[in-house]
């Protein structure tokens, strides 16, 4: 997924860049993918949930479950879908490859987007 990469963190929301910080980004990158949109309730003790303990540990793994549940115990804790970081990595990968002589409508074909809206993403200006 593009969001390994450290430009694309910085665009990630903020509660996106603080899962980082506390599981890592393949666990952070594992519980968008399938909790994305959604809100946790995370358990006091993870070994008291056992439903949650086991689809943490299947999602992330049992040390990034073990921290996330020591940093967020007992809250409810949404979880990002980082849409608009994921849509600015797309657009600046068109916008790239476009400058480096890739055709344009291989690449309109190839992200399922309209001619039109590939004009717009690029007549944006570069970061």
């Amino acid at each position: 997924m593009p969001l390994r990469s450290a430009s694309a963190r910085e665009a990630l929301p903020a509660t996106a860049r603080e899962l980082v910080q506390v599981i890592g980004i393949d666990a952070t990158i594992d519980l968008v993918k399938m909790f994305g949109g959604d809100e946790l309730k995370i358990p006091v003790n993870i070994e008291a949930a056992p439903r949650i303990r086991d689809i943490l540990i299947e999602t992330i793994g049992p040390a990034a479950a073990e921290k996330l549940v020591q940093r967020y115990t007992g809250t409810w804790l949404y979880i990002p879908t980082c849409r608009i970081a994921l849509i600015a990595l797309r657009d600046r990968s068109i916008i790239e490859r476009f400058d480096a002589g890739e055709d344009f409508d291989k690449l309109r074909r190839e992200h399922k987007i309209t001619r039109r809206h590939l004009y717009r993403i690029l007549k944006k200006p570069t970061p």
